[in-house]
Order: C-alpha cells, then structure tokens, then sequence
C-alpha cells in the first residue's frame, strides 16, 4: 500500500484532535476537582457514586434529625433535672418542720413552699422555639392552669424521632395530669399514685394552716414519691440523649466513610491529572512538529516535482 504524504497529514491532524481532547478533558478534571465531567465518561463508575451518593444523602438526612432529637432530649433532660432540684428542695423544706414551730414559722416555711410550686409551674409551662407547650402532648395548652391545679385539656401524646433506620428515639415527654381522666406523665402517676404537683401544694396548705402531722407525715412521704418519679424521668431522658449522642457519632462515621468513597471515585487526584496533563501536552507538541515536517517535506516534493517537470 502507498503512504503519500496526505497519508500523515490526515494522521497528524486525527492525533492533534485527540490530543486536544485529552488536553481539555484533563484541564477541565483539574480546574473543577471532578474526575467525571458527564456520566458518558465512565457509565459504570458513574452509577456506583450515583448509588454511593444516594446513601450519603440518607445519612445526612438521618444526621439532621439526629441534630434535632438532640436539641429536644436535652430540653427534656434540663428540665427534669430542674423539677428534680425543685422537688428536693420542698423535701429538705419538710425535714425543717418540726411540732414545736410556731404559725406563723410554719407560714414561713409555706411561702418558700409556694415559690417552688412557682418555680415548678414556670417549667412544666414552657414553651419551644415554635411558640408550642412542650409538655402538654398534642394539645398545645398549659398542663398547669393559672388556677395552679392540672388543666384538663391536655393529652399524654409523646412523639419519637428516627435517627438510624429502626432507630426511633422519644423526644416528647408528657406532664401528665390526676384528670379527670387521669394521665400519666412526669407529674402524675396513676400505678402508684404519685402526684407530683399534689404533693407540694398540699404541702402549701398544710404549712398555712399549721397541720405538723400532715407535714410529718403524708406530706413528706407524698414529696419522696414525686422525687422517685421525676428521678425515673431524669435517667429515662438521660437515655434518650445518649442514644441520639451514640447515633449522632455512628452517622459522622458512615458520612465520613461514603464521602471519601464518594470522592475517590468523582474527584480529581491532581498530582496524577497535571502529570497527564504534562504528558499529553508534551505529545501534543511533538505531534505538531512531526506534523509540520511531513507538511514541509511534502512541499518540498511538490516543488521538485514542478520542478522536473519543467
């Protein structure tokens, strides 16, 4: 078969193209740190981060629940923490009562007594960011009425958030009220009786009106109930913290760990790209002097030819 000249010259300008392709494909891969400019560049690998990114949006979603689980179990925990404190004190108050104090000492007492039921309506009674009553379930009304006694229209409704596939954490506590109808919650048990909020305004009472045994006695033991009751509340929503805590450090793991896939198979490894980048250039070049020898020869042919013509 009989090369000529145009032979090269179509070659030359075929490996040029090619050249330039590789040379803005490689520029492209190191101006945007993407390995993989369109899924037609490598289809396979392509659809594996596709499949890859998928499952680190799931994770990312689930971080951000997790990231609002932990906002809500801490709210829950502080404010158990605080009812237990409250609730110790009206304990430590009772211990003080003695029969020998006086009236007007034991109304003393009752005065003290009256700002820790104060102080334990302005936690139950609080509200979240959305302007919502934290603890009256689904209602959204005080559990606490401004008479101070339970108000009625509040339900037991708790809600849980998932953090991990099968992994739902509770986030809502309820209050809970003696009723009627009765429901369970942090202030109201109704297997045991308990009555949180009952203890210390009876507690109240029988400080104004001097009733010694009643302190003494039902008062104080009613008191150490409620401190039972909100001391189980405060290990259950210490629970629910660390489970969302454990969840929250699982998913930083599995994020950190499908991010780095993710990018090994998407991202440019630059050092390796701008020694291509050199290498091809470097080819590109050569191919372009190549070239234009073949054309100069090729030239200088023709004109011997004309030449020997003449």
């Amino acid at each position: 078969m009989r090369v000529t000249a145009s032979t090269y010259t179509n070659l030359a300008i075929s490996s040029s193209n090619s050249a330039q392709t590789q040379l803005a494909q490689l520029q492209a891969e190191i101006s945007s740190g993407d390995a993989i400019q369109n899924p037609s560049d490598d289809p396979s690998v392509y659809a594996e981060a596709a499949q890859d990114q998928e499952s680190l949006n799931q994770i990312n979603a689930y971080t951000t629940a997790a990231q609002t689980a932990t906002s809500m179990t801490a709210t829950n925990n502080t404010a158990m923490t605080n009812l237990h404190q409250v609730v110790a004190q009206a304990g430590e108050y009772l211990s003080s009562v003695t029969s020998g104090m006086t009236s007007s000492q034991l109304q003393n007492v009752g005065t003290e007594m009256q700002d820790l039921v104060t102080e334990l309506t302005s936690i139950v009674n609080q509200k979240g960011s959305d302007g919502n009553y934290l603890f009256g379930g689904t209602s959204n009304v005080a559990p606490i009425s401004s008479s101070g006694t339970y108000n009625s229209g509040t339900n037991g409704a708790t809600t849980s958030i998932d953090v991990q596939p099968g992994n739902a954490v509770q986030v809502s506590i309820a209050a809970g009220s003696s009723g009627p109808p009765a429901v369970d919650g942090f202030l109201y048990d109704s297997a045991s009786g308990t009555d949180v909020l009952g203890a210390l305004t009876q507690a109240v009472s029988d400080l104004n009106s001097g009733n010694t045994t009643a302190l003494l006695g039902t008062d104080t033991t009613a008191v150490n109930n409620a401190l039972t009751l909100l001391s189980s509340y405060v290990g259950s929503t210490a629970a629910s913290m660390s489970a969302v805590s454990t969840a929250t450090s699982q998913l930083s793991q599995q994020s950190t760990a499908e991010s780095t896939t993710v990018g090994d198979l998407t991202q440019t490894n630059l050092a390796s790209a701008s020694v291509q980048l050199q290498q091809v250039e470097m080819q590109y070049q050569a191919g372009l002097e190549a070239a234009t020898r073949v054309m100069n020869l090729s030239i200088l042919n023709y004109m011997d030819q004309v030449s020997t013509s003449t």
